[in-house]
């Protein structure tokens, strides 16, 4: 015991005196590299500590010790990715910083592209009125044949041809929606909404021409049509918007919304429609008056085929009005691998199928000029048609997907193109018949 005891003493005095005899005067404490030692005889007190490692070098930071802030390793060279495009900067396969900026289109005198080919549509495009057929103007004065008792002249008694209920020189789809709503539509919307929670949802219902302009003897469709689209959006989700469609359009019944010879609505009718989706999403829209536009008159439509040919929708043919975005943009239609450059508005046709983003394709993919960092989805079916175009001022990308046709799975188009927003927009009447394929599209 008294062995053990007379040990530890020495080792004690071992630390606490310097080989001259007295007790250690400690220096500036231990670093990475330096030990710390005795001011009086030098003898080492504490080892240096050496460095300890931080996070492995990467493309942007080297690294460097958590102690003492030495760099230990450099930073690494950035790895190219694919080569800079017109519209894709070349980014660093590892970090993805900016190696090079993207070029930008050279745009020739045909608004293509020279380096990639890309028809580019530009910005404040502007067109000067050529004639009566293919009349081009920014505004409508004297194009637009004037009608006298609103929209619509009726001398004979409403009868049905085929589908089609023709009343005098128009004709239209009666269609009654249940007052009880759509349940299964709202119930595709708010399933679609649950698996995307991170993306902003807007349901859209559009009424159709009857709900506003169904002749006399027959039931007037609109409180029908409210309490439908009241109902059906009374079963959406807290999170989903509900764009009043109709309620914006009710304000303007009076007005050239759908057309006479065509079971679709006009742009001016799809105009308001994006007066309701900028409502429900805290956007300002552009005023009617703003857009530069297109005319193209003696349009005989789709519902004087379906009836068969009377000659009395003959009697006021139908115009199409095309509204240029205010923004410059470009846009590809297609499918995956099958691809081809388009226009939200081609003024070379009159009818509704042609003038509006090149009727209807699988998939549609617009990029504009804006940079809000916003990606708009729309669910559509050819109502969607003549309301895309609108939706080019306010996101910088917009994918629109046909609900009827073939194209990639909606997942993998959100992660793809990193969709932030989206919108279902159906007429009440393809709201009822397209609900299994508006289903099958957005959940895929």
């Amino acid at each position: 015991m008294k062995k053990t005891a007379l040990i530890i003493i020495a080792i004690v005095l071992a630390f606490a005196f310097s080989a001259c005899g007295h007790e250690h005067v400690p220096g500036p404490a231990a670093t990475c590299t330096e030990p710390q030692i005795c001011t009086e005889c030098e003898e080492i007190l504490v080892e240096a500590v050496g460095h300890r490692p931080g996070d492995e070098a990467t493309c942007l930071a080297a690294q460097t010790c958590k102690l003492c802030g030495i760099e230990l390793s450099p930073k690494l060279d950035h790895v190219p990715g694919a080569e800079a495009t017109c519209t894709e900067a070349q980014l660093c396969s590892s970090c993805g910083s900016e190696l090079s900026p993207k070029l930008g289109h050279t745009i020739n005198s045909e608004n293509a592209c020279e380096t990639c080919g890309l028809q580019i549509v530009p910005a404040g495009q502007k067109y000067i009125k050529p004639g009566r057929n293919g009349a081009l103007s920014d505004n409508l004065d004297g194009i637009i044949p004037e009608t006298e008792g609103g929209h619509y002249n009726n001398d004979i008694e409403a009868y049905y041809a085929g589908a089609v209920l023709v009343c005098g020189d128009y004709g239209l789809e009666y269609f009654l929606p249940a007052e009880s709503g759509n349940a299964a539509w709202a119930d595709t919307v708010n399933k679609f909404a649950e698996k995307y929670p991170e993306i902003n949802v807007t349901a859209l219902l559009v009424p159709k021409s009857c709900t506003f302009n169904s002749p006399e003897g027959y039931t007037d469709p609109y409180e029908r049509t409210k309490a439908h689209i009241d109902a059906t959006y009374g079963m959406l989700n807290d999170g989903i918007k509900a764009a009043d469609c109709l309620g914006v359009m009710a304000e303007h019944s009076e007005e050239y919304m759908f057309y006479r010879t065509d079971h679709h609505w006009t742009s001016l009718g799809a105009y308001y429609a994006s007066v309701a989706f900028c409502n429900a999403n805290e956007i300002i829209p552009y005023a009617l008056d703003s857009y530069e536009t297109v005319v193209k008159t003696e349009f005989l439509g789709t519902l004087y085929n379906f009836a068969g040919g009377p000659s009395s929708l003959k009697k006021n043919l139908d115009y199409t009005v095309g509204r240029y975005p205010h923004v410059g943009y470009s846009m590809i239609a297609g499918n995956s691998g099958n691809w081809y450059n388009t226009s939200a508005i081609n003024h070379n046709y009159k009818n509704y199928a042609g003038m509006f983003i090149n009727g209807d394709n699988p998939l549609t993919v617009i990029t504009t000029e804006n940079k809000n960092g916003k990606t708009l989805m729309i669910f559509k079916e050819s109502y969607g048609n003549a309301f895309v175009p609108y939706m080019i001022d306010y996101f910088e990308r917009v994918v629109v997907v046909d609900i009827r046709e073939n194209s990639k799975g909606v997942g993998a188009l959100i992660e793809e193109y990193g969709v932030t927003d989206a919108l279902i927009i159906n007429n009440c009447q393809a709201a009822v018949s397209l609900q299994p394929q508006l289903h099958s599209k957005a959940m895929s």
